[in-house]
């Protein structure tokens, strides 16, 4: 179904205390929120619904009826379902002009779902970015960071041991990573940084909820510490309809090198 994915399938599940008609409204609503299904979106028929996710086409009309009664959808005998929310991201917006603070700030006012984290031997061009020889041990984290439940943007860090390292347990909670270094004593002197696009991996479509290809804002920051130690290669993905850089600049105190 074109609407509709396997994993969205696979979200309904049975064995849940939540009713399957509730879980269905929780894909459909995502959807609406997330822009997949923008205003005058039509939906697919009850029972084409209902045999793609194998639920009765009782339990999709009370889905549908609950979000029609929010506002999402519009229903009408014979014309179908239609999407009737408008889809208006707030876009985060994180001036370079003031760039630590701001991340600091970014840190503090949005959730952080951490995926992995692990000490591992770092790939080989990170391993030169963080002049640590090729065999030796960095912490590795992937994160997912949301905004009103929303993800907006995906990270994998790979950073230099501090002191006893980074905490597993702050890294989940909406603690900024750059508080963290501060904690263990690191102030950030400089930061050098590439902003690009790529295209989303199925991976990254996964957690970002986007389609596979779609382009992504992929940021690579190097920071290094007040002794000019590189401590921290970040890789950044964001979505562009949620997350969006803002420059600020002057011929005074800005130069501006472009790279081919």
């Amino acid at each position: 179904m074109r609407l509709f994915n396997a994993e969205d399938r696979a979200r309904l599940r049975p064995d849940q205390p939540t009713p399957l008609y509730h879980q269905l409204y929780v894909v459909v609503k995502r959807k609406i929120e997330g822009g997949e299904l923008r205003q005058g979106a039509l939906l697919p028929a009850e029972k084409e619904i209902a045999a793609w996710f194998g639920i009765s086409r009782i339990t999709v009309k009370r889905a549908l009826d609950d979000l029609e009664a929010e506002g999402f959808v519009s229903r009408h005998r014979g014309r179908g379902t239609h999407v009737t929310w408008k889809y208006e991201p707030k876009v985060l917006r994180a001036p370079l002009d003031s760039m630590l603070e701001s991340l600091a700030t970014m840190g503090r006012e949005t959730q952080v779902r951490l995926i992995e984290f692990a000490r591992v031997i770092p790939p080989p061009q990170v391993a030169d970015a963080l002049r640590v020889p090729p065999d030796c041990q960095v912490e590795r984290a992937v994160r997912l960071r949301l905004a009103e439940a929303l993800p907006f943007a995906h990270y994998v860090s790979w950073t230099r041991q501090i002191g006893h390292g980074l905490d597993p347990e702050l890294l989940k909670s909406s603690t900024s990573r750059l508080d963290l270094f501060r904690r263990l004593g690191v102030h950030l002197k400089e930061v050098d940084q590439v902003i690009t696009a790529v295209a989303a991996d199925t991976t990254l479509a996964q957690r970002l909820v986007v389609r596979v290809g779609e382009p992504l804002l992929q940021v690579i920051r190097i920071a290094s510490d007040q002794h000019g130690q590189p401590i921290d290669y970040l890789v950044a993905c964001y979505r562009p309809d949620r997350f969006q850089y803002h420059l600020k600049m002057s011929a005074e105190d800005v130069m501006v090198r472009g790279r081919r």
